[in-house]
């Protein structure tokens, strides 16, 4: 899996990072933060994916890709 600028994130639940930090990273490397799930969502940034948040319901239904906290700080950090 690889971010790419122009990818569309959203984020859901609990973090240890600050959530508005979280998006401010995601924007800095030139994605799009949507504000729910939907199907133009690119990556679903959620720490419990058996947590049954609406949000992961419908990233789940609708094929979106779930990473957690860690593995998106990984990949937001190799975005060109």
């Amino acid at each position: 899996m690889t971010l790419r600028p122009g990818q569309r994130v959203a984020f859901s639940g609990h973090f240890l990072s600050a959530r508005a930090d979280l998006e401010a990273r995601a924007r800095r490397a030139g994605l799009r933060v949507d504000d729910a799930v939907t199907e133009g969502t690119d990556v679903l940034v959620a720490n419990d994916a058996g947590s049954g948040e609406p949000a992961v319901r419908a990233a789940l239904v609708l094929g979106v890709r779930l990473l957690d906290e860690y593995t998106f700080e990984e990949h937001v950090s190799l975005v060109a």
